[in-house]
């Protein structure tokens, strides 16, 4: 068997959903050997890709360099017990309370406050 071409082809991801292929196809003569050709190939490929960068960077036309957006957090820190706690806390009658049963059998904590509220509910 004698190999004839060795093609290399790499999508590289720009960012923002844009993306560049790149590929090289390299002839082999009889006696040199497909894999050296195929790692030069890629290099050839890996080569172009960061070049090519490099000019998108100069215009400034490189996706990754836009300014890092600035992340304002608006959820408090309770965890997702607390949170059901003040939820039950606001039930104003058993069936409302009934919403949270579910949710308070998977955790014991829960379960216990589910079940106090439940009681004065069931004392009125």
């Amino acid at each position: 068997m004698h190999i004839q071409t060795v093609n290399y082809t790499r999508t590289f991801n720009l960012g923002n959903y844009s993306s560049e292929k790149i590929g090289v196809e390299i002839a082999i003569n009889e006696g040199e050997n497909a894999k050296q050709a195929l790692e030069e190939a890629k290099k050839l490929v890996e080569e172009f890709h960061e070049e090519n960068v490099t000019k998108l960077k100069e215009l400034g036309f490189y996706p990754y360099e836009e300014e890092p957006v600035e992340v304002i957090k608006t959820q408090s820190k309770q965890t997702l017990a607390e949170k059901t706690k003040s939820f039950i806390d606001l039930c104003k009658n058993e069936e409302e309370l009934k919403a949270w049963e579910l949710m308070a059998k998977s955790n014991t904590e829960l379960k216990e406050y589910y079940n106090e509220k439940l009681k004065t509910f069931k004392t009125k």
